[in-house]
């Protein structure tokens, strides 16, 4: 890598972990590493990610001052024009911080900030299951959920950057109520906190987290089964009104609970109920690295 005349730097932040890497110039990824997310917030998560720079930057053998690309994962929505970021509750400061001025000074002008899934739609656009699709969206959920969306072989961002804030459907509470929702309704039933508190509110005693259910439903858990047959239900309409909406090609399921084929494969057997056509999804290939691999591939992108 020391010869190398141009080279990127890719970062995946998330709300409790951080990813980042070092690629070449067709956006391969030749080094990278993971560790927790600062939970100070802000300028220190900011500083955590040119920190991963260095440390890749002495692993590789190069100096990482300025990269020719830099692409950074946020999860949240970007403002297009003007690269404010909103709807980010997991990481303290981040929507007063102007993230994208602290790395433009310390890596030079060409920094881009992306929301997370969106590069993670990319990733598998590029090297995963929708790697021949013109028109698809990779639906994220986890702690919570979002939604990339390729239109057209072109990501869709909206006119404000939130195309894809899939947290705020009106699945799983009545659209009728005069009480407002206290937060998005459908990530509400979908969402990791969610599950595990339907879970308790069911009866069960035995999990403390989603994947204490997964691993009961393993071993024969009533309370665990039906707990996701529900929310395989409420992620069902999703897929159902996204296609109907959008008419994708396939619709990947990544995060750490919508690849789990637990979830998978629920969806999966609920979507004939609910519409009379096919619809195709897939699991993500990537995994966990989706968002990663890329924003590598964008700031590869960049350079060529």
């Amino acid at each position: 890598m020391t010869g190398e005349t141009a080279y990127c730097f890719a970062a995946d932040l998330g709300g409790t972990k951080l990813a980042a890497a070092i690629a070449d110039a067709r956006g391969s990824i030749v080094a990278e590493l993971t560790e927790p997310t600062d939970p100070r917030g802000a300028a220190y998560v900011a500083e955590q990610i040119a920190a991963c720079a260095d440390k890749l930057g002495q692993t590789v053998g190069i100096d990482v001052t300025q990269p020719r690309h830099v692409m950074v994962g946020i999860p949240g929505a970007i403002e297009p024009r003007t690269g404010r970021i909103s709807l980010i509750p997991n990481i303290a400061g981040l929507e007063d911080f102007d993230i994208l001025g602290f790395l433009r000074g310390r890596f030079g002008p060409d920094v881009a900030i992306e929301n997370d899934v969106n590069l993670a739609m990319l990733g598998e656009h590029a090297f995963g299951c929708a790697s021949r699709c013109r028109n698809a969206a990779f639906l994220s959920l986890g702690t919570g959920a979002g939604l990339g969306l390729l239109i057209d072989d072109k990501l869709f961002r909206g006119a404000r950057g939130m195309a894809g804030e899939i947290a705020d459907l009106p699945i799983g509470r009545d659209p009728t109520s005069q009480i407002p929702a206290s937060g998005g309704s459908f990530e509400l039933e979908v969402g990791s906190f969610a599950i595990v508190d339907r879970y308790r509110r069911q009866g069960g005693t035995a999990a403390a987290t989603v994947r204490d259910i997964f691993r009961l439903l393993e071993q024969g858990d009533e309370v665990a089964a039906s707990v996701l047959d529900t929310t395989a239900r409420w992620v069902a309409l999703a897929v159902v009104t996204l296609q109907s909406l959008l008419d994708l090609e396939l619709i990947v399921f990544g995060g750490s609970i919508g690849v789990r084929s637990e979830l998978y494969e629920r969806v999966q057997r609920d979507l004939p109920a609910l519409v009379s056509r096919p619809i195709a999804i897939a699991p993500s290939q990537l995994g966990d690295r989706a968002g990663l691999i890329g924003a590598a591939w964008a700031a590869g992108q960049a350079l060529r």
